[in-house]
């Protein structure tokens, strides 16, 4: 899964009808399984490619990956959408991805033949227990009902001293950044990072998190943002550093966590 304000940011990834229902009961309404997988095949029907910030991230997540120098793990992309990402990780063991939706699945399929690719309900598809090495879950916490529900499959899925690289919308960056509404259908559960943590540690050993890729236009990240703070750190401290310190301080994007389950 990616977050759909990866594509609709301004920084200066499912209603099929039959409802008559007024706006604030289809925003009190938890969209039903089918609503959310007819808006996710919508979505990555229009868009099968990563973008930059995808790309962004995936490059960061494959540098924890080979940080933790595993020998051929078995890896599941859960939440996969069309594959690019399980792809990457095939070059560095064994791997596999999940999806709700099957227009990714079909997609990822005719895209990458050779790997596996499951088309399925992230909640009651039989994962096997214990059976990888690494799950990745890229923007996907944000967008389910159930979060706590999916942390316990993925404890239940990864090997005892398996690594859980999980990634979501930075609440404080997204509540200070525009951004359009979006169809009933996406679920957005935007989470602090106090509330990520706390979701992840009744289960895994947190082992870093941190954010990447800085937005926002409001309030203080309007400042941190703006063309005459940049223009002014920019040179002096270097603008990669300085977009680093931005990350530092919590003003990207996209939060990442390493998380280790216990070993047995």
């Amino acid at each position: 899964r990616r977050s759909a304000a990866e594509g609709h940011v301004s920084t200066a990834g499912h209603n099929v009808g039959g409802s008559a229902a007024s706006p604030l009961a289809r925003q009190m309404r938890a969209p039903t399984r089918a609503e959310q997988r007819a808006y996710w095949d919508e979505r990555w029907e229009a868009t099968q490619r990563p973008n930059a910030w995808q790309t962004r991230r995936g490059k960061a997540l494959l540098e924890i990956l080979d940080g933790l120098r595993l020998d051929q793990p078995r890896m599941l992309d859960l939440g996969c959408a069309t594959g690019w990402f399980v792809a990457q990780l095939s070059a560095r063991g064994s791997a596999m991805g999940i999806d709700l939706s099957p227009a990714a699945i079909a997609i990822a399929k005719a895209s990458y033949p050779g790997l596996e690719f499951i088309a399925g309900d992230l909640y009651s598809t039989n994962l096997g227990r214990a059976s990888f090495d690494v799950i990745v879950c890229q923007e996907v916490i944000a967008h389910v009902d159930d979060q706590r529900l999916l942390i316990e499959q993925i404890d239940g899925a990864l090997k005892p001293g398996g690594y859980l690289l999980i990634t979501t919308v930075n609440k404080f960056a997204i509540d200070r950044t525009f951004h359009p509404a979006d169809p009933d259908a996406h679920i957005k559960k935007w989470l602090s990072r106090s509330e990520f943590l706390d979701l992840l540690r009744p289960r895994f050993s947190v082992q870093r998190d941190f954010t990447i890729i800085p937005i926002g236009n409001r309030g203080i990240l309007r400042f941190a943002n703006s063309h005459k703070v940049n223009q002014l750190l920019g040179p002096l401290l270097g603008h990669a550093r300085l977009e680093r310190l931005k990350e530092h301080l919590g003003f990207g994007y996209t939060r990442i966590a390493v998380a280790r389950k216990p070993a047995a």
